[in-house]
This record gives C-alpha cells, structure tokens and sequence, in this order.
C-alpha cells in the first residue's frame, strides 16, 4: 500500500495539514521500548551536513499519539541570509527564489515550540536533524524547547526490529510494504519516517520474529495521492552508507 501525500506547494506560508486518520488495527501494539504521549517526527532540508555551519532551509513535522495516529503535520520554507543559490540545491531542489518570502527560522520559532515541547522528537537518523535544529535555536539565542525522553531514531529501530537490509528511509518503507511518496522533501520524508514509527508501534507480530512484513495500513494523507518528488538535502547527503 502506498503512502497518501498531499502535494506540498514549497512557498513561503506556513502549511498545516491534519484531519482524521485510519485507526491502528490488528493485534495490540508491540512494545519496542518506547512510551510516548506524543510524538514530533521531524525532517529538515538543509545546505550541508554541519551543524552551526549549515543552514536548515525546510522543515516539517508530523505528531502522532501513542497509538500511532497521525494528529497533524506542518511544512514551511526557511529563509537564510545571503544571495547565493542555497547549498544542496541540487539535491533538495530548493531555490533561492523559492525561499522570498519565507519566515525567518527565528520567525518560525513560536511555531516549533507549540509543535515540539512535550513531544518525543523522532527523526530517521535523528542526530542529524537534532543537531541541525539545536544549532538554530542556538543562533538565534533561544534554547530547545522542552522534550520528553532523548528521542527515538528510526533508523535504529530498523537495526532491531526489521529483517537484514538497508537501512535508508526509502528501504526501510520498502521492507514494510509502504512506497515513499515525496521523498526528497522535508514533509515527505516526515511523513514516510511517522509511517514507520507507526508500523513499529502496531505491528501485528514481535519484531524480533519477523521473517516477512506482516500487513500494514498506512495513514491515509489529506489531499492527492501523490506528493512532490525532487532530491532531498538529508537523504542525498548520505551521512552514513545506510542513511
């Protein structure tokens, strides 16, 4: 079953997208070792790999319950100084004319606390987008807002509870039957990797017995059946073999 994404039209505005969502059916979730009120999946675009260096230049999140049902998820372009072309472009297809007009990361600020504290942050490789947003939030002279545990890394849940194999976003969404609509985009990837804590969350069998994906209802995306696609500053960048 594919993954349902709205197109995300990459403008300046602040994008919000919610709605009811597929309830979690089958067997009851499996515990993977994480209990969560709530959960923040996250995925920036950036111009780089290094924190305080590079700039993030689109984020998104998508919060999910503990149940693994989406709540809501929101987009927005990041505007950065300067008149180059944007770092990466060529991977996240992010232009310096796409980014007039945007909100400023200090700007987008109000925004991300009121989505993030008292969420768990997930990321696909979480270290990657934690450090990016702390370095922001550092910049403009403001801590993190308040988080609940230390995070939870698809990618390491991969390690433990998927069959043998690649361990990038597109992969991981291949090994649980889920295609990766959008990807190359931050709300794309958001998407895709809540998709996967979601399949942790309810899988219908241990992870640690899988030996085939057991069947999986993907949430059902507000809007077209289809987002975007164009190359991504996260996944290209390649942070790790398996990223």
């Amino acid at each position: 079953m594919a993954i349902d994404a709205a197109p995300v039209p990459r403008t300046g505005a602040l994008l919000p997208f919610g709605g009811p969502q597929a309830q979690p059916r089958g067997h009851p979730p499996v515990k993977v070792g994480l209990v969560a009120p709530r959960y923040a999946v996250i995925d920036v675009e950036t111009t780089g790999l290094e924190p305080g260096i590079d700039r993030i230049v689109e984020c998104a999140i998508v919060e999910l319950d503990g149940a693994g049902r989406v709540l809501d998820d929101w987009v927005s372009l990041v505007a950065i100084p300067g008149s180059e072309e944007p770092g990466a472009s060529a991977i996240h297809g992010i232009s310096r004319r796409m980014l007039s007009g945007a909100p400023t990361f200090p700007e987008l600020i109000p925004e991300l606390v009121r989505r993030l504290a008292g969420r768990i942050l997930v990321g696909h490789v979480l270290a990657f987008d934690a450090g990016h947003l702390g370095a922001e939030f550092a910049r403009a002279g403001m801590p993190l807002p308040d988080l609940v545990a230390d995070g939870v890394c698809t990618r390491d849940l991969a390690r433990d509870h998927l069959p043998p194999g690649p361990r990038s976003l597109e992969a991981c969404c291949a090994a649980i039957g889920v295609a990766h609509h959008g990807a190359h985009s931050a709300l794309g990837d958001a998407r895709a990797t809540a998709t996967l804590l979601r399949w942790f969350l309810i899988a219908r069998r241990p992870p640690r017995a899988l030996r085939s994906t057991p069947p999986f209802g993907a949430p059902e995306w507000p809007g077209s059946d289809a987002a975007p696609a164009g190359p991504c500053g996260v996944c290209g960048l390649r942070l790790s073999p398996d990223r």
